[in-house]
């Protein structure tokens, strides 16, 4: 009885053995037919894959290379001879930062430059506001016929050299501002330039052979730190192009105003033979300001008759920043359009190039907005009467 029941035990366990041996071989079986089956379409499949992701690289090279055979009847119908987008054509397809970085230190080094006269300018304007305004006080209590009218214009000139006077400080603080902008997306680029040599794999490891390898490459990163700095710096100018012309307008009216007062005077037939620029302390003058026993008549004369200098003076330093931006807002379209066009392979810029000019170009700036306030404290140090004899 015993030996039936071990014969039973041995039978059952080979049995199992024997079923699932061969049951893994038809498992087997079965997968293996099946991924040869799927051969074909998993070949097919990865082709396709490999096959667009290598026409996308080689897009740009491919569509100048057939540019030539655009003109043949049945290939100027094809998809590389179909028109981009405009708006994809201004894309940067390869970076210069020496160029931008040359076009932003001669820019800012001519607007930090004239920013300092500036400052000087408008609080020399404001000085004068506040002598307009005594005079106009002076008029509409004098025996003038038009007292009253000419007092308001001056009460209007008063109001516009007020406006002026900010608006010219205001341009010098953009100016500063947008050095600081610029200086501090530079240094984001310059850092991120950095990490991504630093997280580059070697030429030869696998990272590198790997042909469906999807993160950016380093020349990816380059350029989009370019375009992001390129933006920046091509956004402050169009706002400091605006804030020019404010001022610009400002200066506009202004002169305006002091012909509209010029106008009054004279049909009061008063005996004022000054130039137009001398017109108000003349007309102090004539009105007897300088005879009164008011505090600083001499000091308030000096303004009244230099005011039209000091309106010249500030009209030719928005003018002259007004150049300066608009013609570095045009070689920034011509740069825009010019790494918009195709990379030549021996005409790329090495990295350490990017990296240096970039550092160059952060030193400069930064060594200019430090001589920038240095200028700027003396001006208002002589402005406003402190450290003269």
């Amino acid at each position: 009885m015993d030996k039936e029941n071990v014969v039973d035990k041995e039978q059952i366990r080979e049995a199992l053995t024997t079923t699932a041996h061969h049951s893994s071989i038809y498992i087997l079986d079965i997968f293996l037919r099946a991924v040869r089956l799927m051969r074909i379409p998993l070949s097919i499949m990865l082709f396709l894959w490999m096959l667009s992701f290598a026409m996308i690289r080689l897009s740009g090279a491919l569509r100048t290379a057939f540019a030539p055979m655009c003109y043949l009847p049945v290939v100027s119908r094809s998809a590389l001879c179909a028109p981009l987008d405009p708006s994809a054509s201004q894309v940067p397809k390869w970076a210069d930062f020496p160029q931008l970085m040359e076009a932003q230190g001669s820019t800012f080094e001519k607007l930090l430059a004239g920013s300092v006269g500036g400052s000087g300018l408008s609080i020399e304007i404001r000085k004068a506001e506040f002598a307009t305004a005594d005079l106009a006080t002076l008029v509409r209590h004098s025996d003038l016929k038009s007292n009253d009218v000419l007092a308001d214009l001056l009460s209007t000139f008063v109001k516009d050299a007020k406006k002026t006077a900010r608006s010219l400080t205001k341009l010098s603080s953009r100016i500063g501002g947008a050095v600081d902008n610029v200086m501090a997306v530079n240094g984001y680029a310059m850092r991120t330039i950095q990490e991504a040599e630093k997280n580059a794999p070697a030429p030869y490891s696998l990272t590198a052979l790997i042909p469906f390898y999807t993160g950016p490459t380093t020349q990816e990163v380059i350029v989009d730190t370019f375009t992001s700095a390129m933006d920046t710096f091509s956004v402050a100018i169009q706002r400091l192009i605006l804030e020019a012309e404010v001022s610009l307008h400002n200066l506009d009216v202004l002169e305006e105003d002091l012909s509209s007062v010029r106008e009054v005077v004279m049909r009061e037939d008063v005996d004022v033979t000054a130039e137009h620029s001398e017109l108000l302390g003349a007309l102090w003058t004539k009105l007897g300001g300088n005879k009164r026993a008011l505090r600083d008549t001499d000091r308030r004369l000096g303004l009244l008759k230099d005011l039209g200098d000091y309106r010249r003076q500030a009209q030719a330093h928005v003018v002259a920043a007004l150049q300066t931006l608009n013609s570095m807002s045009e070689d920034m379209e011509d740069l825009r359009e010019r790494v918009a066009t195709p990379e030549l392979i021996d005409g790329r810029i090495p990295l350490h190039v990017h990296i240096e000019s970039i550092q160059n170009g952060l030193e400069r700036l930064q060594e200019g907005r430090v001589r920038a306030k240095e200028r700027e404290e003396d001006v208002m140090r002589k402005v406003l009467g402190f450290g003269t004899d």
